[in-house]
C-alpha cells in the first residue's frame, strides 16, 4: 500500500475545490491557486495505472469501468434529472438528451451553453483519463511486459500526428490536448520508481531524505507560484506537469526509502473519496455559497473559517458517499463481472 499517493490525492484534490471556492463564481479571492491539483491527479493516475498494468493485466480495463464509471454515470444521472425540472437552475449544464449520451460515453461534445464541458461539469477530466485507459488497454494486448511504453508512444504519436495535421474535429484535438502528456510523466515515475526501489542502498545515497523533501516541497511552491503568475507563459504541461511528476516521484520515494508517510484513518479516507470529492464539489460548495451569501460579500474575518468549514463539509459528503454508494456498488460489480470469471492461468504467473 502506498499511503503516499492518498496524501497527493487529498491535497490534490482539497486543492481543486479550494479553487473554485476562491474563484469568481465563488469568493472571488486574489488568492485564486489550486487548479494544478488536476496536474498530480493525471501524473498518479499515469503512475497507477502503469503500476497495476504490471502486478494485474488481466481484465485491466473492465477493473478501470467498475472504478470509474458506476459514480460518475450516478452523478451525472443525477445532475441531468435536476436541470429537467429546473432547467434553469445550473449555469453550465441544461436537459441536453445528446449531450448527456455524449458526456456517458466519455466522448467530447460541444454546446453554445457550455463549450465542451460534460453533463457533470468535471468530467472533461474523465474523457482523458477513459482516453488513456483505452489506449493502455490496447498495449497490454501487444505486450504485457512492455504496455507502459509501448502506451507512451502512442498517445506521443498521437498528439504529435493531430497538431502537424490540425483535423478540423473536436474531438481529435480535444484527445489530442498537450496535457495528456502528464500521464506519459506517470510512467516515467512508473520506471523511476521501480528502478530505485530495486536497490534502495544505492539509491538512499543518492537521493537522501532531505534532498526528497526538499524537492518535494519546492516543487509545490513552483506548482503554485506558477499558477498565480499564469505560468510565466509556459505551456501547461511543462510548468505545471514538470512540478507534478517530482512531486509524485518524491513523495513515493520518501515512503519506500524512508517510511516517512501517515496512516491517518482521516487522510486515508478522503484519499479512497478523493474522485467523488474532485467530481461533486462545485454543486456542494455553490449550493451552499448560494443559499448563505446570495450574492452579498463575506466579511473578512469570517472568509477562512467558511472555505475551512466547505472543505470540511464536501469531504464529509464525499466519505459518506463513498462509504454508502461507491464502495458497495464497486464490490458487487466486481463479485458479479471479475470474481466470478476464470482468470487465465498464463496471466496468473505474471510478476507484480
Amino acid at each position: 500500500m502506498l499511503y503516499n499517493l492518498h496524501v497527493l490525492r487529498v491535497v490534490a484534490a482539497l486543492a481543486v475545490v479550494y479553487f473554485h471556492l476562491t474563484s469568481d463564481a465563488g469568493l472571488h479571492l486574489d488568492a485564486n491557486i489550486g487548479s494544478r491539483g488536476v496536474d498530480v491527479f493525471f501524473v498518479i493516475s499515469g503512475f497507477i495505472i502503469a503500476f497495476i498494468g504490471a502486478a494485474k493485466p488481466d481484465r485491466f480495463f473492465l477493473r478501470r469501468l467498475i472504478r470509474v464509471v458506476p459514480f460518475y454515470w450516478a452523478a451525472t444521472l443525477f445532475v441531468f434529472a435536476i436541470v429537467l425540472v429546473f432547467p434553469n437552475l445550473l449555469r453550465s449544464t441544461r436537459p441536453d438528451w445528446v449531450h448527456l449520451g455524449y458526456s456517458l460515453l466519455f466522448i467530447p461534445h460541444e454546446t453554445s451553453y457550455s463549450g465542451d464541458v460534460p453533463t457533470l461539469v468535471l468530467g472533461w477530466s474523465l474523457n482523458f483519463e477513459m482516453w488513456f485507459y483505452v489506449w493502455f488497454a490496447l498495449s497490454l494486448r501487444l505486450s504485457e511486459r512492455w504496455a507502459p511504453l509501448v502506451c507512451a508512444g502512442f498517445i506521443l504519436g498521437f498528439v504529435l500526428v493531430v497538431h502537424a495535421l490540425m483535423p478540423d474535429s473536436l474531438i481529435l484535438n480535444f484527445y489530442a490536448r498537450p496535457i495528456v502528456l502528464e500521464f506519459l510523466y506517470g510512467i516515467g515515475v512508473f520506471y523511476i520508481f521501480r528502478a530505485c526501489t530495486s536497490d534502495k542502498a544505492r539509491t538512499r545515497t543518492f537521493a537522501p531524505r532531505y534532498l526528497l523533501a526538499a524537492v518535494l516541497i519546492g516543487s509545490f511552491v513552483v506548482l503554485g507560484v506558477g499558477e498565480y503568475h499564469q505560468g510565466w507563459g509556459l505551456p501547461r504541461y511543462i510548468v505545471a506537469g514538470l512540478p507534478s511528476f517530482l512531486i509524485v516521484l518524491c513523495a513515493l520515494l520518501l515512503e519506500t526509502l524512508y517510511e516517512v508517510t501517515t496512516h491517518n484513518t482521516v487522510v486515508y479516507l478522503i484519499g479512497e473519496s478523493s474522485y467523488i470529492v474532485y467530481l461533486v464539489h462545485p454543486y456542494i460548495i455553490y449550493t451552499v455559497l448560494r443559499v448563505l451569501v446570495r450574492g452579498h460579500g463575506v466579511p473578512t474575518l469570517f472568509i477562512a473559517p467558511l472555505i475551512l468549514l466547505l472543505l470540511g463539509l464536501t469531504c464529509a459528503v464525499a466519505i459518506a458517499i463513498h462509504l454508502w454508494f461507491e464502495k458497495p456498488v464497486m464490490a458487487m460489480l466486481r463479485k458479479w463481472l471479475v470474481s466470478s470469471r476464470p482468470t487465465q492461468p498464463a496471466l496468473q504467473s505474471q510478476p507484480a
